[in-house]
């Protein structure tokens, strides 16, 4: 299939990369044999499964330590760098129990190369048998190496966190010049004007501005330009409480709304300042947040708020987190779209946060974070049998997620969980941002099963 990502398959003869190709594709595709340099060419298929979001094309090449090298071989290895460049992920696959100095030489090809530094590089410490092997990484995090992942090829050991991790560097879909730089999906209860948001944005009336609640019934959506990014802005239909008469339009309508909130970067929540924060809009807070997806929570029509003073934002904040906690932790902001009023704020605090979700923390910048940070001795003095994380990566930037591999997940209650998050939230720049962390005992995902 043409136009797909490729994800390329290298290292030195007999370290297992045969073995993973055919362990990724469920199927005897390539040679396996304990004899060096037994795989000449670069072998490909196309890979479609439920594990991956998206379909690729998936490359094994040949071993590339070859000693006494003649014409052919010489070609062999001209083909392979040359596919390697024009990859979107490489796999690069290490001996645990052998390290030798070609490894090092490709590492350091990785980090000069002028076309090569610029891909994404997941190295796979192959051929990691027993839980003790697992979290020894010290001595490759010493080579420099950005993302580590201990696996076993033949005994398909950390399988599920590898297809997690590739799912991760692979983009979401092929993106095209045509493709705009954010989705925005404007949501909120009838007549909280949201059409009037989008027409402001726009610069001309593109949707119906009705002071009669639910004239958007459907996701009416354009594209503009702001900060020399294109961006696309869905204003969705009113979101309402479910109809006594089961209305089929109403039905479609909100089906048509969550659509909108899949496809979406950004949602920004829009609230009816007159009427305040109240239940369904929490209600609709908590679908979003379910979805993880970067919110802004603005507050409309703050033209219409009487007898404002200094501190009238402050204390209308104020209220609006003391009943619902989590907006400390968001962005909130008040506006009035029919008055052009901060919508150009707004539009900076889209594009901030959408930047930020789409940040990839290497396993290195974790790992070295978690070793120095100071918050872990908190933790283990609070605790009569200390928690503790071996290993953490990212898995998913929306919702930006990260897996932490842990000594007994019943050692994590809420709280400290969100003790970790607000540190990891702090060190990163991750302010604004729903960021989640999933946790997995140590001697769990030995296997990918079937």
């Amino acid at each position: 299939m043409k136009g797909l990502p490729v994800v390329t398959i290298v290292g030195r003869q007999n370290v297992g990369k045969s073995t993973l190709f055919n362990a990724i594709l469920r199927a005897q595709s390539a040679i396996t044999e304990n004899t060096a340099g037994v795989t000449r060419d670069v072998l490909q298929k196309t890979v479609e499964r439920s594990e991956f979001k998206i379909p690729f094309t998936l490359s094994d090449t040949p071993g590339l330590d070859i000693e006494n090298i003649d014409e052919i071989s010489k070609e062999i290895i001209e083909i392979a760098f040359e596919h390697l460049r024009n990859s979107d992920l490489i796999l690069h696959v290490i001996d645990h129990k052998d390290l030798r100095k070609y490894d090092h030489k490709l590492i350091d090809l990785f980090k000069k190369d002028e076309v090569l530094k610029e891909k994404s590089v997941l190295t796979l410490i192959n051929k990691v048998d027993t839980e003790q092997d697992e979290y020894d990484l010290e001595p490759f995090y010493k080579l420099g190496l950005n993302e580590l992942l201990p696996i076993s090829a033949l005994g398909r050991r950390n399988f599920d966190l590898l297809y997690q991790k590739i799912n991760f560097f692979l983009p979401d879909k092929i993106k095209t010049q045509e493709d705009p730089y954010c989705k925005i999906a404007i949501i909120g209860k009838p007549n909280s004007g949201k059409s009037s948001l989008l027409n402001t944005f726009l610069g001309y009336k593109r949707a119906v501005v009705s002071d009669v609640p639910g004239t958007t019934r459907d996701s009416v959506s354009d594209q503009f330009y702001f900060q020399n990014h294109k961006l696309e802005i869905i204003d969705t239909a009113g979101i309402r409480r479910k109809s006594k008469t089961g209305e089929s339009l109403e039905f479609y309508s909100y089906k048509r709304t969550l659509h909108s909130l899949g496809e979406a970067d950004v949602v920004v929540l829009l609230v009816d300042a007159m009427k305040g924060l109240g239940e369904f809009d929490k209600k609709i807070f908590g679908e979003i947040q379910e979805l993880g997806k970067p919110m802004i929570v603005a507050v409309n029509k703050w033209d219409l708020v009487p007898e404002k003073e200094s501190n009238s934002w402050k204390h209308y904040k104020d209220r609006m987190e003391g009943k619902l906690s989590i907006l400390k932790e968001r962005p909130l902001l008040s506006l009035s779209a029919k008055e052009k009023l901060r919508t150009h704020k707004l539009l900076e605090e889209v594009v901030s946060l959408f930047e930020k979700s789409q940040k990839k923390l290497t396993t290195r910048q974790l790992n070295d974070w978690l070793s120095k940070w100071g918050g872990k001795n908190k933790v283990q003095k609070a605790s009569n049998r200390p928690p503790k994380v071996y290993y953490a990566t990212q898995v998913s930037q929306i919702p930006f997620k990260i897996l932490f591999f842990v000594n007994d997940t019943k050692l994590f209650p809420s709280n400290i969980l969100s003790f970790y998050r607000k540190s990891i939230v702090k060190e990163f720049g991750l302010d604004g941002l729903a960021v989640e962390i999933e946790l997995r005992n140590r001697n769990e995902g030995k296997e990918g099963r079937e």
